[in-house]
C-alpha cells in the first residue's frame, strides 16, 4: 500500500464518521466506494507479483565508448497473470539507477533504455527490481529480479600510420628509431665461476676487480616483442569520466596495441595498478580480446608511483620479468625527473624505450603552465627517447602517427 492508498483508507474512514455523526447517508456509498478502491488495488497488485524471469539484450557485439548503447528488457512470469504496465528499476554499475517502462507485449513485459553518451567501463546489471502499481498510485509491489549481468564497453581505438617513434615524435622532438633485433640474451647479474662452465661467460671487469673469476649470468629476452605500459596513477587522473585524462591514456595504449597486432608483432599489455598485471598477446592477435577487455575495465586506482615500479625492473624483480621486452611504450599521465631518470636507465640497459605523456592539467581546463613534467620531456628527448605529448583536444590518431609518414601524405 502506498502512501496515496492509506491516506484514501483515512479519508474513507473520516467520511463514514462524519456522515454517520450527521445523519447525511447520502455520502455512505461515496465513503464505502473511497475505502474499497485501495483494498482492490492492493489485491491486485499482489496477484501480479509473481516470481519473474529477466533478459536484456544490447543491439551489438562489441560497444564502443562515446556512442548510444541500447539495452532491451523482457520480463517473463512464472505463470500466473501480467500486468498491462510495470516499471523496472535498473541499477547500472556506478552511473546511478534507470526507470524503465514496460509494456505488456504477446507474453512478457518489454522495455528499452539507452545509455547516451556511454563512458569507457565494465558494468554490473544487478538489482533490478520491477515495480507494479495500479493507475490511481493507492497500492504497488516490488519483485527483485534475480540476474546479474555485465556491460563492457571498449575504449576507443584510432587507427595509425605508422608510430611517432619511427622518425621523433609527433611534436617534433628528435628521437631515435626503434630497433628491430630478433633474438638475443641481456646481463641478469654477475656470480661465481663454477667448475665446468665455459670460459666465453667470464665477466673480465669483475673478475679484475675481485681477483676470482666472475661469470655473466644471461637471461633470454624477446627481441621481437613490445609492451605498452599502462601508468594507472590515480593522482593523474583529471577530468569527468569518460573524458578524463586517464580515460585518453587508456586510448592511447589501445591504439598502440592494435597497431602493433595489425603488423603482426608480439606484444604485452602492462597495466601499473594496485597489482602488477601482463597480457601477451601471440603474433596475429591472439588474446588481443582479452587486452582490449582488460583496457576496457581498467581504473586509475594505483597507490604506488610509475618510479618505483620502474626502479624495481632495472632490478632482478618480478617488475623485470613483466617488461623483459625489447621495445617499451610508457603511457603516464604522472611524468616527473623521477620518472625520466628511470626511463633513461632503461635506456642504458639496452631497452628501446618510449614515452606518451599525458599533460593531465590540460584536462582540468586550465591555461598551461610549464613544469617538471614540460622538463622531464625535454630531457627524455635531448637524450635520444622518443616522446609524445598529448593534450585535451589532440587528436590521438595524428599524435601517434608516424611524423615521416604524415609528411608523406601532405606532399602527396
Amino acid at each position: 500500500m502506498t502512501s496515496r492508498g492509506t491516506g484514501t483508507l483515512l479519508l474513507a474512514f473520516a467520511l463514514y464518521i462524519a456522515s454517520w455523526g450527521f445523519g447525511t447517508s447520502a455520502m455512505y456509498p461515496v465513503a464505502v466506494g473511497l475505502f474499497a478502491a485501495p483494498l482492490i488495488a492492493w489485491l491486485w497488485v499482489r496477484l501480479t507479483a509473481k516470481p519473474t524471469n529477466l533478459r536484456r539484450r544490447t543491439g551489438h557485439r562489441e560497444l564502443v565508448e562515446g556512442g548510444r548503447v541500447g539495452v532491451e528488457v523482457e520480463v517473463r512470469g512464472d505463470g500466473g497473470l501480467l500486468p498491462a504496465r510495470a516499471t523496472m528499476l535498473e541499477k547500472i554499475g556506478d552511473l546511478g539507477t534507470q526507470e524503465v517502462p514496460l509494456r505488456h507485449v504477446g507474453h512478457a513485459l518489454r522495455g528499452r533504455y539507452v545509455i547516451d553518451p556511454a563512458p569507457r567501463g565494465r558494468y554490473t546489471l544487478a538489482a533490478a527490481e520491477l515495480r507494479v502499481d495500479d493507475p490511481l498510485g493507492l497500492a504497488e509491489s516490488l519483485t527483485a529480479l534475480e540476474r546479474s549481468d555485465t556491460l563492457l564497453v571498449y575504449p576507443r581505438v584510432y587507427a595509425l600510420d605508422g608510430l611517432f617513434t619511427d622518425a621523433g615524435t609527433a611534436g617534433g622532438d628528435e628521437g631515435r628509431a626503434l630497433l628491430h633485433r630478433t633474438a638475443g640474451y641481456d646481463l641478469h647479474s654477475i656470480r661465481d665461476f663454477q667448475q665446468g662452465e665455459s670460459l666465453r661467460r667470464v665477466h673480465w671487469r669483475s673478475t679484475a676487480k675481485r681477483r676470482k673469476l666472475m661469470v655473466k649470468e644471461l637471461t633470454e629476452l624477446p627481441r621481437d616483442e613490445s609492451a605498452v605500459l599502462l601508468d594507472c596513477d590515480r593522482t593523474a587522473e583529471v577530468g569527468p569520466p569518460g573524458s578524463s585524462s586517464f580515460d585518453a591514456q587508456v586510448r592511447v595504449a589501445a591504439s598502440l596495441m592494435n597497431r602493433m597486432v595489425e603488423t603482426g608483432q608480439r606484444c604485452s599489455l602492462v597495466i601499473h595498478g594496485p597489482t602488477r598485471r601482463r597480457i601477451r598477446v601471440q603474433a596475429g592477435g591472439g588474446d588481443w580480446g582479452a587486452a582490449l577487455a582488460a583496457l576496457a575495465a581498467v581504473r586509475a586506482d594505483a597507490h604506488r608511483p610509475l618510479a618505483a615500479m620502474l626502479s624495481e625492473a632495472l632490478g632482478a624483480t618480478g617488475a623485470a620479468e613483466a617488461i623483459d621486452a625489447a621495445r617499451l611504450y610508457i603511457v603516464t599521465g604522472a611524468l616527473s625527473p623521477q620518472v625520466a631518470s628511470r626511463v633513461l636507465a632503461l635506456r642504458s640497459a639496452r631497452r628501446d624505450v618510449a614515452v606518451v605523456a599525458v599533460d593531465a592539467a590540460s584536462f582540468a581546463g586550465v591555461e598551461h603552465v610549464p613544469g617538471s613534467a614540460d622538463s622531464a620531456a625535454l630531457q627524455l628527448a635531448a637524450s635520444g627517447v622518443a616522446v609524445a605529448r598529448v593534450r585535451a583536444g589532440d587528436d590521438i590518431g595524428d599524435v601517434l602517427s608516424s611524423a615521416m609518414a604524415r609528411k608523406a601524405a601532405l606532399r602527396g
